[in-house]
């Protein structure tokens, strides 16, 4: 069974949206704060701020994939992506502020790719740029998949390890892109 860049692209907002869910739990005190980052978060306060600046950057980057997948047109939604460059380029600040170097990277190179879409970048450099913030991205998530699993709790080990490890091989079948599948048959294809 061949996975198709849509299911992907699915997948990995699926994904972020049950990780945004986990963070909210944290947030809302349903789950114990020390379920996320490794456990080494040293107050309630310091798990809202990282579970707040999470799900920022996971919210940020669902157009971005869901351009990159192909679930959307981006062509189509050019007013949407002129306000979401507004709101990367917002998002830079504050990360930037917050001494979030790995947010201020990914999201940077989300602009580029945001702006093509925005009309401001010509549309043939979307494929460039959506192959550096796809691999840049299973980057991330591959360290945040041994953060994960080097976790202190159970839950942070398993079910999150798991989550991330998924997203990883979703962002590595993205960013490898589509490989033109070559025909073994010697009659043109037809059967």
């Amino acid at each position: 069974m061949r996975l198709s860049r849509k299911t992907a692209g699915k997948g990995i907002i699926i994904l972020n949206l049950f990780t945004i869910c986990v963070f909210l739990l944290v947030i809302l005190k349903i789950l114990p704060y020390e379920s996320i980052s490794g456990g080494q978060l040293e107050s309630y306060d310091a798990a809202v701020r990282t579970s707040t600046t999470s799900i920022v950057m996971m919210i940020y980057g669902i157009p971005i994939i869901a351009a990159a997948s192909g679930l959307i047109r981006v062509k189509a939604y050019k007013e949407f992506y002129i306000g979401w460059l507004v709101f990367a380029l917002i998002l830079m600040a504050v990360l930037f502020f917050e001494a979030s170097i790995m947010g201020v990277i990914v999201v940077s190179f989300g602009v580029p790719l945001i702006a093509v879409g925005a009309g401001v970048i010509e549309y043939k450099q979307f494929n460039l740029f959506s192959k550096i913030y796809l691999w840049l991205s299973f980057v991330f998530v591959c360290l945040n998949t041994l953060g994960n699993l080097f976790g202190i709790t159970w839950f942070e080990k398993i079910v999150m390890g798991l989550v991330t490890l998924i997203q990883a091989m979703l962002y590595f079948y993205l960013a490898r892109g589509n490989k033109k599948r070559k025909s073994g048959k010697s009659n043109g294809g037809k059967s």
